[in-house]
């Protein structure tokens, strides 16, 4: 069942009960879902009883209300109960009793304490509203049966079924049971029916009630009431029974609320007044009687009287008829004289309106046509240059676009590939770089062995020269002291510097291929070695002609000390002076301290082997071998620990952006061409066939037109408000005299219908003197049958035991205020719900 169908119930099953005279002060309603129970607080009704009470009869109301969820059969499968302290003192604490378990406050956030079965709330001046849950028997119940076409089955076995279905509710009341007092409880029950599945329904102590979409079948009873009272020919009903034709059924979603409340309501004191009741019995018996015979012989006299006043009633019938014509055309007539008064003056006050309204108009479209003239303009000699020089410009942007974005697509491919070009060029660069470097810290290391080389080199030809300088001076006292012609004996010069030459020449063949080192210092080092080839050449020569001298003439040690003092003399001025001390000085200041700006070789191969592979950390100046390496990252592999991307990537990625799919080549020729066509849709809005020109135009001819037209309207609506006047002059006196025809027919009319409604009253009486004496005899006779013999009989003059039952019944009913307990200091209410579950 839907919420809104489950309130509805609800709301119809308690609207029974107050119909009843039970629940008209009900303060709270139970809204409950898987055990789950809210309340909502309604009218308090305590307000009405405390007004008979003074403030300090007051007392704190318990409104109790006991959920329970039944099974097809009726069967109790939980029970959740729902109180609300109403704390109409405002006091600061509350004093309870429950038996509840897991009790929970559901409205506010007041707390309590509990001792066994008593509670102590703190009020804070409010209401509670909390809720627990009970196993207890509960005090009545319901059993719930079904047969279907005449067998019984239970709930589960009828779900599906179809055919003709008996539903019986036996409302159960167990208070008097075990010698305890029985306390009356009035149970109603409202199922909802789906008329797709029920047809033909028909109830038993209830009645059926239906929108068209769906029925409601409502039922009461009162269990155990009957036989407490100990009659037996009242009707008491402690059932309702639901019969239908059903299709498929569906377990139907019911609700059934017992409450005790009707019989709290009732005024006992005037039950215990009766005494005299039971000798008047058999007076009222005879009474009853004589009522039914006299009410039948009412009947006849009327029918008599009726069947006789036709003929009167016709002649007035007709009388009254034509009156009614009469005053009715008068009345037509004054109004329609009243509605030509009106709509006349109506007509002359319009006309001269509309006379003003012309000429406001006529004014209004002078000022349309001349701002449409000035719209026009402006449109034409403006707006429509400026579009056209739009779309122009964007026609003229479009093939700019497409001439250079096409350039601009293949620069960034031919970056893109120059840069992987670069990127591999860069490795290998890197690669050439680190083997060079390796190189050049060889050759630093070689050129310092060839510089202390030339050092040496150097200051041995000076000591040589200085010790060939003794020898020449040892030579030439020699040639002195010898004055004869002894021959001697030459000794050949055995060295060579075929050694030195060679090393000089690779050196020079390395020195050669690097640009740092100058003209001058390679020059010094040729020089060099010319000068030690020449010496080498003289040697040789020296060798070869002592070698052929010894053979050819005999040698003196004159002539032997001449030769060696010449020889000698050659050697050191060679040494000394010559090529060969030039040389190689030169050679030792190139390879060592340099000459002027230029730097030795020995620097300068120190300087390309730092730059190369050490950098200068004075000036925070990277080798060329670090920034090989760090050139060739940027361009190839970047710098992933950062997050940062290499050249060659990006590159890559820009490429991409340009001249992908969805590049920005793409998407530039695309949003141009929406815009091209964009400015050639306005343009053609503007100055097209249907454009804003020619509507403007059209409208300026219309606006012309209609300014003539408004002028002519204006001048034609002065008449036309003259003659409107004179109308409404002749009309005002048609009105006058059709008023006073009318006041004539009126009181004409008057009279008649006077005489007609006396006829009709006389008749209508006559009419409802009948019915009343028909309806009057059938309920005496009604009366009779089923009350006052069935009463007479029912309590067999035994009243006064039955109103001690009754005063017995509503005393117990009286203090039956609570289900789950309640304690000494407070009033209290309690209601039953059942609800079936699905």
């Amino acid at each position: 069942m839907k919420n809104r169908e489950y309130k509805t119930l609800v709301a119809i099953v308690l609207a029974m009960t107050m119909v009843a005279g039970t629940l008209s002060s009900a303060s709270t309603v139970v809204y409950a879902k898987d055990n789950n129970v809210k309340t909502v607080a309604s009218a308090d009704k305590s307000d009405s009883k405390s007004n008979k009470k003074s403030t300090s009869d007051v007392k704190t109301l318990k409104d109790e209300t006991v959920y329970a969820k039944i099974d097809g059969s009726g069967a109790v499968t939980s029970v959740t109960v729902s109180d609300q302290l109403k704390n109409v003192t405002d006091k600061s604490e509350i004093k309870d009793v429950s038996t509840l378990k897991d009790i929970e406050n559901v409205k506010g956030d007041e707390e309590f304490s509990q001792k066994s079965s008593a509670l102590t709330w703190n009020g804070d001046s409010k209401d509670i509203c909390y809720q627990g849950t009970t196993s207890q028997t509960l005090p009545i119940g319901v059993k719930i049966t079904y047969q279907l076409d005449g067998k019984n089955v239970s709930a589960d076995e009828l779900d599906g079924k179809s055919g003709h279905l008996v539903m019986r509710y036996q409302y159960e009341n167990t208070t008097g049971k075990s010698g305890n007092e029985y306390t009356p409880f009035l149970m109603i029950t409202g199922l909802i029916l789906d008329t797709d599945k029920f047809t033909n329904v028909k109830v038993t102590n209830g009645k059926l009630v239906s929108d068209g979409d769906r029925d409601m079948v409502l039922g009461m009873g009162l269990p155990e009431m009957k036989s407490n009272l100990g009659v037996k020919d009242l009707d008491i009903p402690d059932y309702f029974e639901m019969e239908a034709d059903v299709t498929d059924y569906e377990t139907i979603e019911g609700i059934t609320i017992a409450t005790n409340e009707v019989f709290n309501e009732l005024d006992t004191d005037k039950l215990d007044d009766l005494s005299d009741l039971k000798s008047s019995m058999n007076k009222l018996q005879d009474s009853a009687d004589q009522l039914v015979d006299g009410s039948g012989e009412l009947r006849k006299g009327l029918d008599t009287l009726l069947s006789s006043s036709g003929t009167l009633k016709d002649g007035i019938g007709q009388l009254t008829d034509g009156s009614k014509t009469l005053k009715a055309g008068t009345e037509t007539l004054l109004d329609g004289s009243n509605v030509l008064a009106d709509g006349s003056w109506t007509l002359a006050d319009g006309t001269s309106q509309l006379a003003d309204g012309t000429g406001v108009l006529s004014a209004g479209t002078q000022k349309l046509n001349a701002g449409l003239g000035l719209v026009s303009n402006k449109v034409s000699n403006e707006l429509l240059p400026g579009v056209k020089t739009l779309d122009a410009g964007v026609l003229e942007m479009q093939k700019s676009l497409g001439a250079q974005l096409p350039a601009l697509c293949q620069g960034v491919s031919a970056l893109n590939t120059g840069i992987t070009q670069a990127a591999g060029g860069a490795a290998a660069l890197d690669t050439g770089i680190q083997q060079v470097a390796k190189g050049a810290a060889g050759l630093n290391s070689g050129i310092q062995q060839i510089a202390n080389g030339a050092a040496a080199l150097n200051s041995g030809i000076q000591t040589a020269g200085e010790q060939v300088g003794q020898l020449n001076y040892l030579a030439n006292q020699l040639c002195t002291a010898l004055s004869g012609n002894t021959a001697v004996t030459y000794s050949a010069d055995t060295t060579d510097s075929y050694d030195e030459i060679a090393q000089l020449q690779a050196l020079r063949d390395s020195l050669s291929a690097d640009e740092n080192v100058s003209e001058d210092t390679l020059g010094a080092l040729d020089s060099v070695i010319a000068s030690l080839s020449w010496e080498q050449e003289q040697r040789n020569e020296v060798s070869a002609q002592n070698a052929a001298a010894a053979g050819e003439i005999p040698q003196t040690p004159v002539g032997m000390a001449e030769a060696l003092a010449n020889g000698t003399q050659a050697l050191h001025d060679s040494l000394t002076t010559g090529d060969l001390a030039v040389g190689a000085g030169t050679l030792d200041a190139a390879l060592n301290t340099g000459s002027g700006e230029t730097p030795s070789i020995r620097s300068v191969s120190q300087t390309i082997s730092s730059a190369l592979n050490d950098g200068d950390a004075t000036t925070n100046t990277a080798s060329i071998r670090a920034g090989a390496q760090a050139l060739d990252a940027a361009l190839n592999t970047g710098d992933p620990a950062n997050n940062v991307p290499s050249i060659k990537a990006g590159i890559n990625s820009l490429n991409e952006g340009v001249n992908g799919e969805n590049g920005l080549s793409a998407q530039v020729n695309a949003g141009v061409s929406q815009l091209k066509a964009g400015t050639s849709q306005l343009l053609n809005g503007i100055d097209g066939k249907f454009g804003l020109v020619n509507g403007l135009n059209q409208l300026s001819t219309g606006a012309a037109d209609v300014n003539d037209g408004a002028a002519t309207l204006n001048e034609k609506m002065a008449d036309a408000n003259e003659g409107a006047k004179s109308v409404s002059a002749g009309a005002s006196q048609l009105s006058a005299g059709a008023g006073e025809l009318n006041s004539g027919a009126g009181t004409l009319a008057d009279g008649i219908q006077t005489l007609n409604s006396g006829s009709d009253a006389l008749i209508d009486g006559v009419k409802q003197l009948d019915d009343g004496a028909k309806t009057l005899n059938d309920g005496m006779i009604q009366f009779n049958e089923e009350g006052i013999q069935k009463l007479v009989s029912a309590f067999d003059g035994d009243i006064e035991g039955m109103l001690d039952k009754l005063n017995t019944m509503m005393d117990a009913s009286k203090k039956y205020k609570n289900f789950s307990g309640i304690s000494d200091g407070m009033d209290g209410e309690v209601k039953f719900v059942f609800v079936t579950n699905k």
